[in-house]
């Protein structure tokens, strides 16, 4: 038993610190070079590129087919199965990318149909949602506990893209051009992690098997739902500025969303490594399985407290510096925006839990919930407080999801009462937190004395 929790906290560790490596990386080169390019293009060209970039979101959920929370879980359960989990997770997400992307081509012409630059610029984007595909070979590497080569892939990728938008900026390219980069990146990354999969001496033989396919399907089918509707709620504000504000607008606020969420990638890194170990001790222990799920939850909510501190000091200094004179009005968004994401991070590990004991279906409830109320209060917020407006709905929203919704239904209730006990484990994050950072400290000194 003993050496399972050592492997099982290995394994934690190491893919954390490979994830949250990738994402600081991520974070650093997209922030400077993003913040660069949007000084240049303006807020009106910014706008309309992320303005694409939202209606292409809405597909990319649905090529996803759900399997983000399901294929990791099918491999702990089945792992003699791998083979066939993996071979037909990626041809149905082949097969769903292909039909997003014909879809994606004809609603933009629907609701924009006389805006050629926008069909120019999200058919250039779309083209990401086919070459994501590949993400089905990091559900593998996430259950191996191997991260590292998904995160030096991603990394090379990004450094191309970084390089690809130097270039873009110093030859003044137009917008098309920036749109196209996102594409290069998963079309970049999909070659290596693809390689590296293939070049592993464990990994599986890929096979499309048909019922294997439809037991995915089924378990997460309801995740699908959930996805549309959290991409609705998350991603409905932006449309509905594009069209009651316009492209400026939607320029603005996307400043303020990007500094919100620069710090998710840490949460959100500790819950993808996280999922396997909670999920492999749940069938051990009841109590084990509980409490680690605590501290989760408790860690990702004492680190969102410390960034809302660190947003509220600093947020104005952070747009002026990355953005710009022309996007300091992003300012009164952004420090309502940072408080909406805590709540979303919450939400994202509440998943591991809804898996764990088979409740997938309340999660499209959740986001239904979540995204009409949304919707209403942009209708009404946005023509009264404008970009703000949007803002204090995106707020209200996820604080419905993360916490109000689950107390409308009879089993999930207890995720509430879940989240106000693992307070209680207070000390026990902070004393767990000092002994993994003397572990570590002590590690890195052995390694550099040897």
């Amino acid at each position: 038993m003993k050496d399972v929790k050592v492997s099982a906290t290995k394994r934690f560790v190491g893919s954390t610190g490979w994830m949250i490596a990738q994402q600081i990386y991520s974070m650093l080169l997209s922030l400077v070079i993003g913040a660069i390019a949007a000084r240049y293009l303006g807020p009106s060209n910014y706008g309309l590129l992320n303005y694409g970039t939202t209606i292409v979101s809405f597909f990319t959920v649905v090529s996803k087919l759900g399997f983000d929370s399901v294929i990791v879980v099918s491999l702990v359960r089945r792992p003699e199965k791998r083979g066939e989990i993996l071979g037909s997770a990626l041809f149905m997400r082949l097969m769903a990318s292909l039909i997003s992307w014909f879809l994606i081509i004809g609603v933009v012409r629907v609701i924009e149909p006389g805006n050629r630059l926008l069909h120019v610029v999200t058919l250039l984007q779309s083209f990401a949602v086919i070459l994501q595909s590949y993400e089905v070979f990091t559900y593998w590497f996430q259950f191996r506990g191997r991260m590292r080569a998904v995160a030096v892939g991603m990394m090379t990728a990004q450094t191309v893209v970084g390089i690809f938008r130097i270039f873009l900026l110093a030859s003044t390219a137009s917008v098309q051009w920036f749109a196209l980069s996102s594409s290069v990146q998963y079309l970049t990354c999909g070659i290596i992690v693809a390689i590296t999969f293939f070049a592993e001496k464990d990994a599986p033989r890929l096979k499309f098997d048909s019922d294997t396919g439809k037991g995915m399907l089924r378990e997460s089918y309801h995740f699908i739902i959930s996805g549309l509707a959290i991409t609705f709620y998350t991603q409905i504000d932006k449309v509905m500025l594009g069209k009651m504000e316009g492209d400026y607008a939607v320029g603005i606020y996307t400043a303020a969303a990007a500094v919100a969420i620069i710090w998710e990638f840490v949460p959100n890194a500790i819950i993808n490594a996280a999922r396997p170990i909670i999920v492999e001790k749940k069938a051990m222990s009841e109590d084990s399985y509980m409490r680690v799920f605590k501290l989760l939850l408790l860690g990702i909510t004492f680190l969102g407290i410390v960034v809302d501190v660190i947003i509220l000091i600093f947020g104005k200094f952070a747009v002026s510096v990355l953005y710009g004179a022309e996007y300091i009005e992003a300012c009164n968004a952004l420090y309502i925006l940072v408080f909406s994401t805590n709540l979303a991070v919450i939400g994202t590990a509440r998943g591991i839990w809804i898996v764990a004991e088979g409740y997938n279906k309340y999660t499209k409830y959740y986001v239904l919930i979540g995204a009409g109320v949304n919707f209403a209060l942009n209708l009404i917020f946005i023509r009264i407080l404008g970009i703000q407006g949007a803002a204090i709905a995106t707020l209200i929203s996820q604080g419905v999801v993360a916490l109000g919704a689950p107390l409308l239904f009879k089993k999930t209730r207890s995720f509430v009462k879940i989240y106000f006990q693992s307070f209680a484990l207070t000390g026990l994050l902070f004393s767990t937190s000092f002994s993994f950072l003397r572990k570590f400290l002590s590690g890195s000194r052995g390694k550099k004395n040897g």
